[in-house]
């Protein structure tokens, strides 16, 4: 494997990855800021930025993994809106088991011993927030596997000229230009 060969595998990735981290980038900031104007009223820091790009760096590679991992599989004979939500709850499983795990490892790390660092962190649990966290990060990830399985039905470039190219204009005698009249 050449230096070359690399570099272009590197660049490949980069532009695979690039739509799906600055869509959870973007969704992560609103997230953010929406939690930082909340939480100034009580004179709590929260820097929005840097955990708004962690996030979309980890979720955007976790989401084109699983992508990768699934590409052999197909969810055909199912409902889209099935595929969605099944893949939703996953997601949503992941980020509850490693959230759990994260706050287990630090608890622990600060009793110093894993069974006081569980009991601590079971003591001390704010399970509202870490929740409200799940579920708003599900309802990000519900939003771009909506958007992708729209791009997949209409087709490569059909979300962007759905959403921002101006319709084609129909005659007026179409049957889908006809008003109805409400007497």
């Amino acid at each position: 494997m050449s230096l070359q060969s690399i570099k272009r595998w590197l660049v490949g990735l980069f532009f695979e990855m690039a739509p799906t981290v600055l869509f959870f980038f973007v969704a992560f900031m609103l997230v953010g800021v929406l939690f930082k104007l909340f939480v100034s009223r009580y004179q709590i820091e929260f820097s929005a930025f840097a955990r708004a790009a962690v996030a979309a760096l980890v979720v955007g590679k976790v989401i084109l993994l699983v992508d990768w991992a699934e590409s052999g599989r197909s969810l055909s004979p199912h409902r889209r809106i099935v595929a969605i939500a099944g893949k939703t709850f996953l997601y949503a499983f992941a980020v509850l088991v490693f959230g759990i795990g994260e706050k287990v490892f630090e608890a622990a790390h600060k009793a110093h011993s894993f069974s006081e660092g569980v009991d601590s962190l079971i003591a001390n649990a704010n399970m509202d927030r870490f929740i409200g966290l799940v579920l708003l990060i599900s309802m990000v990830v519900f939003f771009y596997l909506l958007m992708q399985e729209i791009e997949l039905a209409l087709g490569k470039g059909g979300l962007y000229r759905l959403l921002f190219e101006l319709p084609e204009p129909t005659p007026e005698s179409s049957p889908s230009r006809k008003r109805i009249s409400m007497r």
